[in-house]
C-alpha cells in the first residue's frame, strides 16, 4: 500500500469518528440534563472532548504524510509517533479522571436518580464507541499505524466509560450503592495501562528501537533465499508511525558488474516492500567482499594510483595504446586486473607484447592475477 492510501485510509476513519462522536455527545448531554442524570452528561462532555483528538489526529496526517524533502530525507513520520504518545498520555488522563470521579461518588455519594430513558442513551453510546474501536483497530492493523491504533483504544476506553455510565445508572435506580464507583475505578486501571502501553511504544519509535525479531528474521530469511546473495553482513531496522525502513549489507560475488549487482539489490528490495506491507522503505548495500577482508582492502591503491603505475609499467609497451578497458576486483590484499583489448590482438604477432604487458603489471605491489579478453567488433543494425 503507497503512503498516498494508507494516510487516505486514516482521514476517512478518523472523520467518520469524529462525525459518530458529534451525534452521540449531541444526544448524551441533551438527554443528560431531561433525564437528571450526571454520569450520562458527564459522559457526554466526555465524548465531546473525543473530537480533540480527531483534531491531533488530522492535524498529524496531515503534516506526516509530506513528501520527503532536504530537511528531512525519512519524510516526516515522526509528526505521526508524536501525536500517538500525545494520545497514550491522553488515555491515561482519562483513566486517572474515570478513577478520580469513582473514589470521588464512593466519598460524596449523591441522592438524585436519574430518569429509565437515560439508560437508552448509554447503552446507544456504548454500541456507538465499541462500533468504532473495531472498525478503527481494523483499519490501523490493515495500514499499521499507531496512531490510528492509539485512537482505537481510545475509542474502546470510552466504550468502557459509557460502561460504567450504564451500570451505574442501572445500580441507581435498584437501589445498590457504590457498584458503579468500583466498576469506574477497575475500568480506569485497564484504561491507564492501555495509555501506557501506546506511550511506551511510540517513545520506542522516537529512539528507533528496531521492529520485532520474528518480521527482522523474516526478511532476513529472504535475502538469504536468492541465490545471488551469499551471505547478509547485517540488518538495521527501526519504525516511524507504525511503518517499518530497513537497511541491509549483503555479500555477492565479488566479479559481478555494478550494474548486476544493482539489480540484484533493486530486485531485493521490491520483493521485501511487496512481502511485506508494514515495510516502507528498504536500502541494501552490495558487499562482495567478507567483514573481515574490510581491514586488508583498504590498504589497497586506488583506481587513479593504480592505473598511473600501469600507465608507467606500460610506457614502452605499443599493445598498451590499445587497451579497451581496465576492469578492476579489489579482493582482500590483492587487485586483479581484467584486460580488453581489439580481436586484432589475438594473434601470435602480438603475444610476445602481451605477455610483457602481464609480466609488468605483476611486477607492481598488490596485483593478483590478471586476465586478457579480446572484443570483436559489432556492427549495428540499420
Amino acid at each position: 500500500m503507497n503512503a498516498d492510501n494508507r494516510h487516505r485510509i486514516i482521514k476517512k476513519v478518523t472523520l467518520v469518528g469524529a462525525l459518530i462522536n458529534c451525534g452521540l455527545s449531541a444526544s448524551q448531554i441533551v438527554f443528560g440534563i431531561i433525564g437528571q442524570s450526571q454520569a450520562l452528561l458527564a459522559d457526554g462532555f466526555h465524548t465531546l472532548t473525543d473530537l480533540s483528538t480527531d483534531i491531533i489526529i488530522l492535524v498529524a496526517i496531515r503534516h506526516s504524510s509530506k513528501a520527503a524533502d532536504e530537511g528531512h530525507p525519512y519524510g516526516h513520520g515522526r509528526i505521526e509517533t508524536l501525536a500517538s504518545v500525545m494520545l497514550g498520555v491522553i488515555l491515561i488522563g482519562v483513566g486517572l479522571g474515570i478513577a478520580y470521579r469513582g473514589f470521588d461518588s464512593i466519598v460524596s455519594p449523591r441522592g438524585t436518580n436519574p430518569e429509565t430513558i437515560t439508560l437508552v442513551f448509554a447503552g446507544l453510546a456504548i454500541f456507538g464507541k465499541e462500533f468504532l474501536y473495531r472498525y478503527t483497530i481494523r483499519a490501523a492493523k490493515r495500514v499499521h499505524s499507531t496512531l490510528l491504533e492509539a485512537n482505537a483504544w481510545h475509542h474502546r476506553s470510552d466504550a468502557l466509560s459509557s460502561i460504567i455510565v450504564f451500570a451505574g445508572i442501572s445500580a441507581q435506580l435498584l437501589g445498590i450503592a457504590h457498584m458503579d464507583a468500583v466498576a469506574a475505578i477497575m475500568v480506569a486501571a485497564m484504561i491507564s495501562i492501555m495509555g501506557y502501553k501506546i506511550t511506551r511504544k511510540a517513545l520506542n519509535e522516537m529512539i528507533d528501537t528496531s521492529l520485532d525479531i520474528e518480521l527482522i528474521e523474516a526478511v532476513k530469511s529472504t535475502m538469504v533465499d536468492d541465490e545471488s546473495v551469499r551471505a547478509v553482513h547485517r540488518l538495521r531496522s527501526r519504525s516511524m508511525g507504525g511503518l517499518g525502513y530497513i537497511d541491509a549489507e549483503i555479500r555477492v560475488n565479488p566479479r559481478l558488474s555494478v550494474s548486476e549487482a544493482h539489480y540484484i539489490a533493486f530486485s531485493l528490495e521490491r520483493q521485501i516492500k511487496a512481502d511485506f506491507p508494514q515495510i516502507i522503505d528498504v536500502s541494501i548495500h552490495v558487499d562482495p567482499l567478507t567483514e573481515s577482508d574490510h581491514e586488508s582492502v583498504t590498504d589497497l591503491p586506488s583506481r587513479g594510483e593504480l592505473m598511473g603505475q600501469l600507465k608507467t609499467a606500460w610506457q614502452a609497451n605499443p599493445c598498451a595504446d590499445r587497451v579497451e578497458s581496465i576492469h578492476l576486483h579489489y579482493l582482500k590484499d590483492r587487485v586483479e586486473i581484467d584486460i580488453t583489448l581489439p580481436e586484432s590482438c589475438c594473434d601470435n604477432n602480438h603475444r610476445a607484447q602481451i605477455d610483457q604487458m602481464i609480466q609488468q603489471a605483476q611486477q607492481l605491489s598488490h596485483i593478483g592475477k590478471i586476465r586478457v579478453f579480446f572484443s570483436r567488433s559489432i556492427i549495428a543494425p540499420k
